[in-house]
């Protein structure tokens, strides 16, 4: 890949639970060794969309920045293709770290986390176990608990998911995710038993019914805002729906409860469920950590937005060098 600004990339592949990951690394111009931060993304992501915005923009800041698609997705093998499973994506980063680690261009005393929408929440998971992450951001984050899960469901059905009075209540919320798990649990029979994977489309611009739900993951105006125009853009808008048994299951509660590394929360009245990410800040132990609230800052600004993830990067770059050894 040719050279670009004040970094290079440089497409990798590196192992990860006997798959193969791709991703590609921006590494700054010079000798190094470098610090390095390696890039989660939202829910489905892949390489090309959120992290590579933030990886370009820390590489120019100096970062050896590494964004990778997950097992199963884009250039990286596993099979089934397209699940949706949190906790393989978590160890990808750490397989990513395993990588990083074997570069004489890269500090091992200098490694950080990053994380964005769903990403953030799964770094700042990793990171209360994984003792090489220096200090960990996350970005706009979907932080996994039970509130924002049904939030997540609501966006699907409701015009106005932020609105309490419009929003269907938790009572058919509750009713929506056993019947989407009920779902799951039987395209999981089918394929421990013919090997055959059940797929929907990941995203849809229509509303799912309040009652019948939608056959689509992320069903809605809200999220189509964003991921439609990735549609045409050959991404592929499917996803094995038995991943929602792996997705669901997961939370980042008990991981964010006992963090110790410093911690950069960065959110917005305007985000995935302000209330879950001033909890899941809140319950961070470290006492090393801060939050970045900055009001009318869309959810899915934060993604791509050039002048937002100037912004952003800013702060993330600035938390990562205060927390360098001397």
């Amino acid at each position: 890949m040719a050279e670009h600004g004040n970094y290079t990339p440089e497409r990798v592949t590196f192992p990860s639970h006997g798959e193969n990951v791709v991703g590609v690394l921006h590494r700054p111009h010079g000798a190094g060794p470098f610090p390095a931060v390696v890039m989660l993304g939202p829910y489905s992501f892949e390489k090309e969309q959120a992290p590579i915005h933030y990886a370009t923009r820390l590489a120019d800041e100096g970062f050896v920045a590494l964004a990778f698609d997950p097992r199963t997705v884009g250039e990286s093998s596993g099979t089934p293709r397209r699940l949706e499973n949190p906790k393989m994506k978590n160890e990808d980063a750490v397989s990513a770290i395993d990588y990083l680690l074997t570069r004489d261009d890269v500090d091992a005393a200098r490694v950080f986390g990053a994380g964005v929408c769903q990403g953030g929440p799964e770094m700042l998971d990793i990171a209360s176990y994984d003792e090489r992450i220096r200090a960990v951001a996350a970005v706009t984050g979907y932080y996994r608990d039970r509130e924002t899960d049904l939030f997540m469901i609501a966006a699907g059905v409701s015009e106005n998911p932020f609105d309490p009075a419009t929003a269907p209540t938790t009572e058919q919320l509750e009713a929506l995710l056993a019947a989407r798990l009920e779902r799951a649990r039987a395209a999981k029979e089918r394929y421990a038993e013919t090997g055959e994977v059940v797929y929907q489309p990941l995203v849809s611009p229509d509303l799912g019914d309040p009652v019948a739900g939608s056959d689509a993951g992320l069903p809605g105006p809200l999220v189509w805002s964003w991921y439609g125009s990735w549609t045409l853009k050959g991404w592929e808008n499917r996803y094995a729906i038995m991943s929602d048994l792996d997705h669901f299951d997961y939370t980042t509660v008990p991981g964010v409860a006992k963090l110790q590394r410093p911690a950069l929360v960065i959110h917005s009245d305007t985000c995935m469920n302000p209330a879950s990410a001033r909890r899941h800040f809140e319950s961070i132990p470290a006492q090393d950590k801060k939050l970045i609230w900055e009001n009318g800052t869309n959810h899915f600004q934060y993604y791509d937005q050039p002048d937002v993830v100037d912004r952003t990067v800013g702060h993330i770059s600035d938390w990562f060098r205060h927390h360098m050894p001397s």
